[in-house]
């Protein structure tokens, strides 16, 4: 964890008015690859019939609509954590259909802002910074995905503050670094319920940090409250489903795709629905046992899974084939990237030894991990970690040693030549 000393100073460098113009243009060049992405998507054009037009994002406005008393008990409740419904349903209810568009479409503003910032605070480098914003704001995947009702955008911002959370954390956090570290996590939680185990992961950094922490009592208070969240979604679900859990919504998943692949795949069905039907009534410890009965055909279906969500690019894009071919050698790109990274977040962790490349990295398996066992939905799964892999790799680079030999090379490209 970084050293407290200096930090308001890093903070305040990041806000000089020469920044700041850089953060304008930075952020123009954002609306206009906004703009362009819409126009040419035609979604510009549809964004009213888009914003609802997924099986996700209906299911969503209807566990929202209860939340505000407008519906009785939907069955999706058993399913969807209360705060990304209660969030769209808010923004509905302000600005109706365009009002659920516009929180995305602010949200992903805000990512950007805040991942730059973050990046900044984590390697001290505007350069580093302006190539981070300017990777997520050219992201096709994320810009379409600010047309629907679905909670991927609310998911990257969550992500841009814990980044930014732990880009000020230290051995002995204060209060304020609790509440940046673990209360974005508690939110994310209750989102996308598969943020479970970088909760627990974060769970017990926080709690070893809090009893070494110099405001202990203060901290644990906050520790305390940042886990409301949860509570919450537990109480609900217990109270009005009978279930004690954050969501069903994870056993789903894994029996009704990876399971039902995984039995098309050994022979046991001959199409999907088949398999659905099969493993369907399967019970948890019976879908483990399935899965671990056939263990070495589950970990090559995780894999294959895995590689095709990250090779296959959006669902979104309208059929544009230059655009998808474009798109795609985008996603292909970033893939290789990814693979290229691990070796150097190996050689910068033992370097550095810096918890927070860990704390990223933990971040970046547990996306990956579900993103193994959902298949057909494109890169929406895997592409909420691309602001934790671009601050992974940027942070990695640096403590690689990346950055002094750039600068050792520039200023050598700068010497003038000796006079003879």
């Amino acid at each position: 964890m970084e050293n407290v000393s200096g930090a308001a100073t890093l903070t305040t460098k990041w806000f000089t008015p020469r920044r700041l113009s850089v953060l304008v243009i930075l952020n123009l060049i954002a609306v206009l690859s906004y703009a362009l992405m819409g126009w040419v998507s035609s979604y510009f054009a549809h964004v009213l019939t888009i914003v609802y037009s997924t099986p996700d994002s209906r299911s969503y406005h209807v566990v929202g609509q209860w939340l505000l008393g407008l519906r009785p008990l939907p069955p999706e409740s058993l399913m969807r954590p209360f705060f990304y419904p209660l969030l769209q349903e808010l923004a509905a209810r302000l600005g109706g259909t365009l009002g659920v568009w516009l929180l995305n479409v602010a949200l992903w503003f805000l990512a950007l802002n805040v991942t730059a910032a973050a990046t900044f605070r984590f390697v001290k480098s505007s350069w580093a910074a302006a190539f981070v914003f300017l990777a997520l704001g050219t992201n096709v995947s994320l810009i379409l995905l600010t047309f629907h009702g679905l909670t991927e955008t609310t998911v990257v911002v969550l992500l841009a503050v814990w980044t930014y959370g732990l880009s000020h954390l230290t051995s002995r956090p204060t209060a304020s670094q609790v509440a940046w570290a673990l209360l974005p996590v508690s939110l994310l939680t209750v989102v996308k319920p598969e943020f479970e185990s970088l909760l627990v992961v974060m769970f017990v950094v926080m709690l070893v940090g809090v009893t070494r922490s110099t405001e202990r009592g203060l901290a644990a208070t906050v520790f305390a409250a940042c886990l409301i969240p949860v509570a919450m979604q537990l109480a609900l679900e217990a109270y009005f489903n009978g279930y004690f859990g954050l969501s069903t919504i994870g056993e789903r998943t894994f029996r009704a795709y990876f399971l039902a692949r995984l039995d098309v795949a050994i022979g046991g069905a001959h199409t999907i629905r088949e398999a659905r039907a099969k493993v369907s009534g399967l019970n948890n410890l019976e879908s483990a046992r399935f899965a671990l009965d056939h263990f070495r055909d589950s970990v090559r279906m995780f894999f294959y899974i895995l590689r095709e969500n990250l090779h296959v690019g959006t669902n979104f894009l309208p059929d544009r084939p230059r655009i998808r071919n474009a798109l795609l050698i985008a996603v292909r790109a970033q893939f290789w990237a990814l693979i290229a990274m691990i070796p150097l977040i190996g050689v910068a962790f033992w370097r550095a030894r810096d918890g927070r490349l860990a704390l990223l990295c933990a971040g970046i398996l547990t996306i990956f991990l579900a993103g193994g066992l959902t298949f057909g939905q494109g890169d929406r799964i895997t592409v909420v970690a691309f602001p934790l892999w671009l601050i992974a790799l940027v942070l990695a680079a640096k403590e690689a040693g990346a950055f002094e030999l750039w600068q050792s090379l520039t200023a050598r490209l700068r010497r003038p030549a000796p006079s003879t």
